[in-house]
């Protein structure tokens, strides 16, 4: 598997520093970088492929978002995204989509008691999923990979949102978020070992379990997070498991969102990788 460097925690500065964040993603170790539509934009692909290819860098993954509940009542919405994702990675050489599917305007507030509840509804969550699945299926026409990137709240009702994608959506692989799947209650590397042929992506996380206690929002579990190899997560585990399942081309992530903006912070965190792989 491959090592990568999510961009994240340096949201629009991306767009503005690109070449300067490459730089310093390179000189942390990592051999690719995933970078959000939200904050590059879908315009200036090019010069992207330029800036990585100056680094020796690769995209490892465009994230891009869309709403759960397009899947159901705005499809064309949700599939509208999907597309501009797909033909902005067809001059790079991985072509894959990050695909998060969000639950409302502000879900990082929000408590689980406030979802929309069509999302506890398992046959609409089916059609969405199986709705996902065509788009899906679309892409790789296309030679481009969606892999849905979860946060918490699709391991919420029982895992009702991430087992339906598991189930109805067999087009659809996952990047898994290891942070968040661990702390709704499951263990990724046992998710890994239960489907290994769906896992080709991984956002990589750490954190600590007294931080996480009596949180309940997106917002305030974000604050539970700390650099890797530093919290509770069983990284002799899970990587054992990420060798078993992953390939040569497929991409482990490091992902900060909080914290200080630093490129120490993800050199650490590859050194600390590959004591693994």
């Amino acid at each position: 598997m491959k090592i990568g460097c999510h961009a994240v925690l340096f949201t629009n500065r991306i767009l503005t520093e690109t070449e300067n964040i490459l730089r310093g993603l390179k000189s942390a170790g990592c051999e690719g970088v995933e970078i959000g539509s939200r904050f590059f934009g879908l315009d200036k692909r090019e010069y992207l492929l330029e800036a990585l290819n100056s680094q020796r860098l690769y995209l490892a993954g465009l994230h891009v978002s869309i709403q759960w509940m397009d899947l159901l009542n705005k499809p064309e919405a949700a599939e509208e995204s999907i597309v501009k994702g797909a033909e902005f990675l067809q001059v790079m050489p991985y072509k894959n989509i990050i695909l998060t599917g969000m639950i409302g305007a502000g879900p990082s507030t929000a408590e689980e008691a406030e979802r929309d509840p069509v999302l506890r509804n398992p046959q609409a969550v089916k059609k969405m999923a199986e709705n996902l699945n065509e788009m899906a299926e679309k892409a790789a026409d296309r030679g481009v990979s969606v892999n849905y990137h979860n946060h918490c709240w699709e391991f919420e009702n029982e895992g009702l949102l991430f087992l339906s994608l598991m189930e109805h959506a067999p087009k659809v692989n996952f990047a898994l978020d290891t942070g968040w799947a661990a702390v709704s209650g499951y263990d990724p590397a046992g998710l890994i070992e239960a489907a290994p042929d769906r896992f080709r992506y991984v956002h990589l996380r750490d954190y600590k379990k007294e931080m996480m206690e009596g949180k309940k929002t997106f917002a305030q579990k974000q604050e539970g997070y700390v650099d890797l190899g530093t919290g509770d997560m069983d990284y002799r585990r899970l990587m054992d498991a990420l060798k078993k399942a992953m390939g040569p081309d497929d991409w482990a992530v490091v992902e900060y969102e909080k914290g200080e903006v630093s490129f120490e912070r993800y050199q650490k965190a590859v050194d600390y990788l590959k004591k693994f792989v």
